[in-house]
Order: C-alpha cells, then structure tokens, then sequence
C-alpha cells in the first residue's frame, strides 16, 4: 500500500515533489496518489514530462498529458529531447541530467519517478545477463540522494504492474498506451513481454516477488560494503596529498580493495575509473606490476607505504 511511504518518511509534509509523468499507467497511480493526499501533506506538486518524439501519435500523448496536468491543477514542465539524441542510453541520461537541473533551479527537494516492483525485478534481470556486479543487480532503491538537499524518491516500489494496472481501471484514468512497448527488436521489452511471462508460467509463478526480495537483499550487502569502504578509507587516505596506504590496502579483500580505490579517485579528482582501471589498480598494488593502465591524464606511483596519483606532464 502506498501508506508504506509514511512508515518509510519518504515524502515529509510540505516537501516540493518534482514528478515525472509519462502518461503511462505507473505515473498515472503515482500523480493521482499524490493528488489525493495533498491536502494532507501540503505538498508542492510540479510534473515534468519528457517527449521523445519517437512515435508519430507522441503530439496526441503530449495532449493528454496536457490534460491530466490541467485536471489535477498541477504546474508542468515540458520537454522535447533533441533530434541528435536517438538511442534510449543517450536519451536517459538526457532525462536525467534535465530532471536534476530543473530540480537545482526551482528548489525542489524530490523527484519522484513512478518505479515499480516489477521495474525493479525486470532492471534485475536485464543487469544480469549483461554481467553486473552486485550494485548493478540492487539498482533500484526506494531513495537515493543526488545532492544535499535533492533526493530521487520511488513512492511505488512496493506496488507491481498488475495493481497498478488494476487502480488505473478501478478510477478510469486515461492510460496512453506506447506502441514502442511492443517493438521486440529492443531487449527490454523482449524481457518483459515474453521471458519474464515464460518464466512465471513455467518456473517461478511469483518471479516479480523473488527478484524484488533478493534485491533488497543484496542491497544490504551492498550498503554494508559500502559504508566499511567509507571507514576503511578515511584511515588509509593522507591528509594532505592524493595518496593512500597501499601497504594496508593490499592486505584487504579485494571487494573492499575497489570500493575503497573508486572513493579515492572520485572524493579527489571527480574521476570515474571503469572496472578495467580498477582490476589493473589492483594488480599494480598487489604485485607492484606497472600494467599499461590508461587513467586519462592522470600517473600512478608508489612511494614507500603510498600509492598516489599526479597529473601527467605534456611531453
């Protein structure tokens, strides 16, 4: 039940949500949820809605959406994606990066993605059979905090696609259908549409539950980790130059080893290091082999008990 969220303080009153709204049924519950209790809450609502332009029915859809926006008297932000942004990865990040400047720049506290149970099993899934570590396989958590005063909130991750479905029915709100959910050329909807029903029916009826719990399972594993590599590396680390005792390090397991090397390059050079870096990182502490590790402009170096990082001179 949505009530969860009170448990979970998720959205405390007079909080300023920022909603992304597809029209689909999901986002759908989720605005007419929030509508309903935000008398009680004194929330500021806003949605914020996304027009890939993808489809030739997407102006009818921008519609509706329109028109949903102005039943409930919510204010929308709307947002056409550029022409050059034509595959789903460039778009998401294009979302995401609009999502979060709208939010710095009108002060708004959450933003609230309409998230499901079963979004949450079929993201396991799908990072599964790409090769994912465990943080890839616990993606979906029901907050995450982006800066220190904006979270991503999923006020639905307790609901799946079937009761979402069922409420939309129950209060005849208005579903615009995506005919690109059905287009099986892209892998997604494949999963969705054909392995995950082939599984339920022929291997795990309740599959959407057991993805959902072994997730949140590995998310305590994960956070666990992770606040072990935070201690962990803030006794390593120097005080002064971009250094850490690699002579401790090494004696750590190799698990903590990365996490704790992914903190250093990204609290002291804003820098991403891939999983490659990392394994040859490893190796070079480890055995004290200076691999070809391609780290951008930056040199790794060993002196006496620390392994630190300087920036390569221009030859």
């Amino acid at each position: 039940m949505f009530v969860y969220n009170r448990k979970k303080k998720l959205l405390p009153s007079k909080s300023s949500l920022l909603v992304a709204f597809s029209g689909g049924q999901d986002s759908l519950t989720l605005v007419k949820l929030l509508h309903d209790l935000k008398c009680f809450y004194e929330w500021k609502i806003t949605l914020i809605h996304f027009d890939h332009r993808w489809r030739p029915d997407s102006m009818l859809s921008s519609k509706q959406i329109f028109n949903c926006a102005k039943y409930y008297k919510f204010p929308l932000y709307y947002f056409e994606c550029p022409n050059y942004l034509n595959t789903e990865e460039l778009s998401r990040k294009w979302r995401y990066t609009t999502l979060i400047d709208v939010a710095i720049k009108h002060s708004f506290t959450k933003i609230i993605l309409a998230h499901t149970a079963t979004d949450s099993a079929e993201t396991l899934l799908s990072n599964l059979f790409r090769g994912a570590s465990l943080d890839g396989l616990s993606s979906i958590t029901w907050s995450f905090q982006l800066t220190k005063s904006i979270y991503i909130i999923r006020p639905l991750l307790n609901f799946y696609r079937s009761e979402t479905s069922w409420f939309c029915r129950k209060y005849y709100l208005p579903i615009w259908v995506d005919r690109s959910n059905y287009d099986y050329n892209m892998s997604r909807n494949r999963l969705r549409e054909e392995l995950v029903p082939y599984i339920k029916s022929y291997f795990q009826p309740k599959l959407e539950e057991r993805c959902y719990s072994l997730s949140y399972i590995i998310r305590q594993d994960v956070d666990f980790l992770e606040q072990e590599a935070f201690r962990i590396y803030s006794i390593l680390v120097h005080q002064e130059l971009i250094a850490i005792n690699y002579l401790i390090l090494k004696l750590l397991h190799l698990s903590v080893q990365s996490r704790i090397l992914k903190i250093f390059f990204i609290a002291n050079l804003d820098f991403y290091p891939n999983s490659k870096q990392i394994n040859d990182m490893i190796i070079f502490i480890n055995q004290n082999k200076l691999s070809c590790i391609d780290m951008n402009n930056y040199a790794l170096g060993i002196d006496g008990i620390w392994f630190y990082v300087g920036i390569k001179e221009e030859s």
